[in-house]
Order: structure tokens, then sequence, then C-alpha cells
């Protein structure tokens, strides 16, 4: 239980849903600076007198905020006596921010837009050995200049921070918000896409690191299963990729073109994802079943009752179910009021451990029993015919739970039979 703690303390400090810095990106921002006075040597050639604006797509690392990849905003300005190359970053922000911790707890940290030299932008994955793909927008020359004027509007003190949001609104959301209201007309997206929920993506690219996976699974609740259309596949930067390949764009006059000009290949990756590791949580857990089994059958054949695994299962199950139960009732992250987990994970077994070990030194049985049955029984029908995706490891603990549960309610007789004798 040690490594789901250690999960968690990834989730809420780093940010990474899992699922958390989705869009942050480790480079120097400036977020206070208007597109006037940015100005620095291109590394790629462009036509005189012109401004190319083109999604940047940057491919996962091994990190659990890297999971997902990184999208941004280019803006390539060359005109007579003027030459700028800039990436806009909607995945930024402060840690100095006051009660930045337990604001993100909450789901009310605020991230902002902050800008960069693409030279910089660059090197940074360079660095990291993870990849860049561009996507140049076919925009017109007035609506190039209306997304550029929107981004420095953007840029303002006033404009440049957000409520950020995992699944609803961040780096990938924003940019592609910008660039639908910049356009002449409307941009209109492929309507055939492959039916897949939030937790399908979250799945797809938490599975080279198994337990972030679990601990993303033990956070995000049934809204994660629903199925999700086009908008909502788009908080992954790859997917967005793919859709705005596949987007036109429909001029007022009924005229239509792909918003994508052209796709390049900036930076390949050179840094391989690790493959998924051996001990999985669906492996640690399932032993912890075994060894429970075989510790109850032990105990049953010596006729004695080891109280202290059980307060220790309850303890861990407890410290668990406090964070759930705190993401449930008061957090304002997306889909985590409605993880239906709390009914077996929740505070009430911590606070019942106690009276198991002492209604253990007298020698009682002990109504902590009866209250895990309940609320195994309540887990079992939401796992069972509820709409919640349960992650194996999950039904592992619950069958283990299960076992000492039943254990406890035979206690009952045991200690009749001992006091009688």
């Amino acid at each position: 239980m040690l490594r789901i703690l250690h999960i968690f303390l990834l989730v809420f400090l780093l940010g990474g849903f899992s699922f958390t810095r989705l869009c942050a990106v480790p480079v120097p921002v400036e977020p206070r600076t208007t597109i006037d006075t940015l100005q620095t040597d291109s590394q790629t050639v462009a036509p005189n007198d012109s401004v190319i604006v083109s999604v940047l797509t940057v491919s996962p690392g091994s990190r659990i905020y890297e999971l997902y990849g990184h999208t941004a905003l280019r803006v390539h300005e060359v005109r007579p006596g003027r030459h700028s190359d800039w990436v806009f970053n909607y995945g930024t922000f402060n840690f100095e921010q006051p009660n930045f911790i337990w604001r993100f707890v909450l789901g009310e940290t605020d991230y902002e837009l902050g800008v960069v030299p693409y030279a910089l932008f660059y090197d940074t994955y360079v660095r990291e050995g993870r990849g860049i793909t561009e996507l140049r927008l076919n925009l017109t020359p007035d609506e190039a200049t209306r997304l550029v004027d929107a981004l420095s509007e953007n840029l303002l003190p006033q404009n440049a921070t957000y409520r950020y949001s995992f699944f609803d609104d961040n780096c990938v959301t924003r940019a592609i918000r910008i660039i639908e209201a910049s356009v002449s007309g409307k941009v209109v997206w492929e309507e055939n896409v492959e039916k897949k929920s939030l937790r399908d993506l979250v799945h797809e690219f938490s599975a080279p690191n198994p337990w972030d996976e679990f601990g993303q699974d033990l956070l995000l609740g049934a809204e994660t299963d629903e199925p999700a259309g086009l908008q909502r596949q788009m908080f992954a930067p790859l997917y967005a990729e793919r859709f705005l390949q596949q987007a036109k764009i429909v001029s007022p006059d009924g005229s239509e073109r792909p918003l994508i000009s052209s796709s390049l290949t900036l930076l390949p990756p050179t840094r391989l994802v690790p493959p998924a590791r051996s001990v999985t949580p669906t492996v640690v857990f399932c032993l912890l079943f075994v060894f429970t089994l075989g510790l109850t059958v032990w105990e049953w054949r010596k006729q004695r009752f080891i109280y202290v695994f059980d307060f220790l299962l309850l303890t861990a199950q407890g410290f668990v179910g406090l964070v759930i139960a705190f993401l449930f009732f008061f957090s304002a992250h997306p889909t985590v009021d409605s993880n239906w987990l709390i009914l077996l994970f929740n505070p009430l077994p911590l606070v019942a451990a106690p009276w198991l070990l002492k209604h253990a030194s007298l020698r009682r049985f002990s109504w902590v029993s009866v209250m895990e049955a309940v609320l195994l029984l309540l887990f079992a029908g939401v796992g069972i015919f509820g709409n919640q995706y349960v992650a194996p490891g999950i039904w592992f603990i619950a069958a283990s739970l299960t076992v000492r549960t039943v254990r406890g309610l035979c206690s009952k007789s045991l200690f009749s039979q001992k006091l009688a004798n």
C-alpha cells in the first residue's frame, strides 16, 4: 500500500488524473510579454513577409506528468527587418502562488499562458529525447493575424490565467479554442470517431506505467467510463493532433479547405518509453490475496486469530479511503465525484481499526467485521452491476478483505466455543 500512497503523492503534488501536469513544460516562462516584443532567430525557412502559425505536439515521456504528451502553438513571423519565432504554452503554472498545494488538491489550480523562444522549447525536448511534430495551420493572412492578436491579448496580465481542468480545459483545449475563434467561418471536425471512454485513453497512455494507471483508476470515477466524443478525446495531445489533420475550415461563402496545410517532424523521439514493469499491481495484490488466504487457513487449523493483520488491512483501506472521500466531497477535479470505489475505500475502516484491537484484547466478537461485510457487499453490487470500471488489483484487495471479514464473522462461534469450555 506504500506504493499506492506514493502514486497519490505524485498525482497531487506533481500534477499528473496522473492526471495532473498533462500540459506542463519544464522551460522558463515569460507570461507578461506581448507579441510585438518577441523577436529571435528562426531555425526554419519561411516565406518573406509571412506569419506561420503551427500546432506543436510533443511525444509522451516516461514521467507521470509526461505520459500524455504536450501541445503548444508556434508563431513564426518573417517580415522585412523583423524575424521572430516563439512558442505559446497554455500549460505553465507558478508554484509560488498562495496556497498552491492546497488549491491543487481542491482542483482549483490556476494555469497561465506563457511564451518561450522556439529554440529553447526545441532544445528542452532534445535533452529529454522526446519528439516534436508540427502541423501548420492553413490560415489566410487575416486569420493568422487575428490568431496572433488573440494570443497577444491572452498574454495580458488580466487574461493570462485560467482555471485548469485535466479533461476539459488544458493546454490542448485552449489552443484549439483559440484556433476555432480565429478562422473566418467555422472548423468542422471529422464525425466518424472511434468510440472510446476517457478511461480508455488514460489506460492507453499509462500502459507502460501500470502503477500510475492503477493510481488513476483508484481516483477516477464512473463518469470516466462514459463514451467520450471527439471534443473530450481531444484532451489528449496525440488525439488532438490526429483530429486536427482530419478537420476542415468551412468559410462563410460555403467553400472548404483543410485546416492543416502540412505536417512536419521537427524532432524524432530518441528515448524510447520503457516497457511495462512485470511487478504490476495485479501481481502484487494477487500475492496479497494468496498470503491472506494461506494465513486464514493456518489460523483456522490452529484455532487462532491474528488481529494485527486485520488491523493493518483496515488502516491501509482507511488511509486510501481518506484520499478518495476527500476528492469525492470537496475537490473540483473532473470525474472524482462519481467514484463509487468510495463504498469500499472510505475513512470508516480507519476509525474502526482501534475498536478491532480493543475487542481482540478482550477476546470478544467485533462489530467491525459486520461493518466490513456491509461495505464489501455494497462494493460488490456496484462493481458487478454498476457502470464503473474496477481494476483487477482492486478486486484482489476486495477479495483479501472478504476472506478476513468472513474469518472475523466466524470468530463469534470460536469465542463462544472457548467460553463454553
